[in-house]
């Protein structure tokens, strides 16, 4: 029960009024409606075998049809009016508290398939399965609340009824329990083999991956890995098919024996007892009714189980504990250009061989410098130790002579203007995916695009994510246009990790060097190719997790190393 309030706290969290009207309109229409069905059928039955005139039977039969519209009414003008609109609204909600957790979720989460998983699993999952919750919720209320009125009524005329239904009902429970606890562990089984066939699904249908399943054999071992995790999932379910199927037709058989007892016990009373017709009519419906309702209590549990199992793998992803970018506390970074030291900075990835050991560099204000090294040597690494995505082993990062650890490091980002290799360009307007850091003036804009070399409108769409219209961009075009975010606004730092690779040499060149010209603030690149960072006022050079070189072009070139 902790796990189905907790995946109903969206709904006490957004919407309280909303909560307490859904379970107000279920336990007050539910039992009336049930009693309306009961008792009419009954109040007909008497009224035509004791002598009363049609007109006043059909007047009983308006009377009781009355009520039962003036409470069905009740339920669908609150859905009309509120319910549909209100549970929207709240699964929006549910979805954007995912999107700011993820958000808030420290960088080092993402580097662990896990995250990955319990991600996609919330979003896909998180929403449905509180309304799932919500429903639940109602369903037993509505169970109840209809239980006591049948209890009541039958306590009256038949008490026998209840204990047959109660009985049989423990029944049920218990092979119920049997199924709900087999499902579970059938689901826990096969979570590997799910995981395995999602990833298999993903890698099928994603650009991505297209070309190498086109023109490799990738395509055959994809297929065989889908085989056997197939397969292997088939095997689980294999597993549990028999005990499944005895705790089914025990649960399928008490089901008929206690009806065919209720059934019985009423025949009988029909003899035995001065009961009118539409008594013993409203006792066989009011048995069926809390017999159903009962049965319906104990479907409900193993709903329940599906459901806390569901929770527990959303809480997974909320209690996961970030300790970066949930500190909102710190100072704030002073305008200007940021002078920047490494000292002794060590890292290293958890159950990796990489690492970075005694990293010392020093940034003067507005030095322009140069971070080179072969693939895996720590470039990028290094990039995302300046950003605080990662925190250092040991050592220290100070922006202005003050630590990183002590600034709000949101706002901090904010003046670091960033450029990746593979930059991301999203489906938002041209001038959306420029003003990601700050917003300028339409003709500031242009000139930017236009010292780019970028021939695209601002209002146009870029990808055709959401417009058939959309402008396509190559992966040149993409680096362009992320850099074209950097150069207006004002940043204490630009951090630029080899974002024009996909240009050619010549083109490479000519974007670095109006890189260099244009900013107006300390500037880090990292990059490949020599001849693009000559100007540098100093170039490093990384090897085997640590600082090899240093020196102007000219001077790296006259050491011959």
């Amino acid at each position: 029960m902790i796990n189905i309030f907790y995946l109903i706290k969206p709904y006490w969290k957004y919407g309280k009024l909303y909560l307490f009207g859904k379970i107000a309109v279920t336990i007050i229409c539910a039992p009336l409606l049930a009693l309306i069905e009961v008792t009419l059928t009954q109040a007909v039955i008497d009224a035509i075998t004791t002598g009363k005139t049609l007109k006043e039977t059909l007047l009983i039969a308006a009377i009781y049809q009355s009520v039962w519209l003036g409470v069905t009414l009740i339920r669908w003008v609150f859905l009309i009016l509120y319910d549909r609109w209100k549970a929207v609204d709240i699964q929006n909600k549910i979805n954007r508290g995912i999107y700011e957790q993820a958000i808030l979720t420290d960088y080092k989460y993402f580097d662990d398939p896990q995250f990955y998983n319990d991600y996609t699993f919330t979003v896909s999952e998180y929403a449905a399965k509180s309304t799932a919750a919500l429903d639940l919720l109602l369903q037993v209320c509505g169970i109840v609340s209809v239980v006591i009125a049948m209890t009541t009524y039958l306590a009256l005329l038949g008490p026998w009824v209840i204990l047959f239904a109660v009985l049989g009902s423990a029944v049920y429970m218990f092979a119920q329990s049997i199924i709900g606890k087999l499902g579970i562990a059938r689901t826990k089984e096969s979570v590997p083999h799910d995981r395995k066939l999602s990833y298999i699904h993903r890698v099928s249908y994603l650009k991505q991956y297209a070309a190498d399943l086109k023109t490799s054999l990738l395509n055959k071992t994809i297929l065989k890995e889908f085989d056997k995790s197939g397969g292997e999932k088939v095997g689980v379910f294999k597993k549990y098919a028999v005990p499944n199927t005895w705790a089914n037709i025990l649960f399928f058989a008490a089901y008929f024996l206690f009806d065919l007892v209720i059934l019985l016990y009423l025949i009988v009373s029909a003899f035995t007892k001065e009961l009118s017709v539409g008594a013993i009519t409203g006792l066989f419906t009011a048995a069926k009714r809390l017999h159903g309702q009962l049965t319906q209590f104990v479907e409900l549990f193993g709903k329940a189980l599906e459901l806390s199992l569901y929770a527990e793998k959303v809480r997974e992803f909320f209690n996961l504990k970030s300790k970066i970018e949930t500190q909102v506390t710190g100072a704030e970074p002073s305008n200007g250009s940021f002078a920047l030291e490494l000292k002794n900075v060590s890292f290293t990835y958890p159950k990796s061989d990489f690492s970075l050991r005694n990293i010392n560099i020093s940034v003067a204000s507005n030095e322009k410098i140069a971070i080179i090294g072969e693939n895996g040597a720590g470039k990028t690494t290094l990039s995302k130790l300046l950003l605080r995505l990662y925190d250092v082993d040991s050592g220290d990062i100070l922006y202005n002579g003050k630590s990183i650890r002590e600034y709000d490091i949101h706002k901090l980002r904010l003046k670091i203007g960033v450029a990746f290799q593979e930059p991301q360009i999203y489906g938002l307007t041209v001038r959306k995916n420029m003003e990601v850091y700050n917003t300028a003036e339409d003709s500031a804009l242009r000139e930017v695009l236009e010292k780019v070399g970028l021939n695209i409108e601002l209002d146009d769409e870029v990808t055709r994510e959401f417009d058939e219209n959309g402008v396509m961009l190559s992966g040149g075009q993409s680096q362009k246009l992320a850099l074209a975010r950097l150069l207006y606004g004002e940043f204490g730092l630009l951090l630029l990790d080899e974002p024009s690779s996909a240009l050619d040499p010549l083109a490479e060149y000519k974007m670095t060097k109006l890189i260099f010209e244009q900013s107006k603030t300390t500037t880090i690149m990292v990059a490949h190719r020599l001849s693009t960072i000559r100007d540098a006022d100093c170039i490093y050079l990384i090897d085997s997790g640590g600082i090899a070189e240093k020196g102007t072009h000219s001077e790296l070139m006259n050491m011959h190393g």
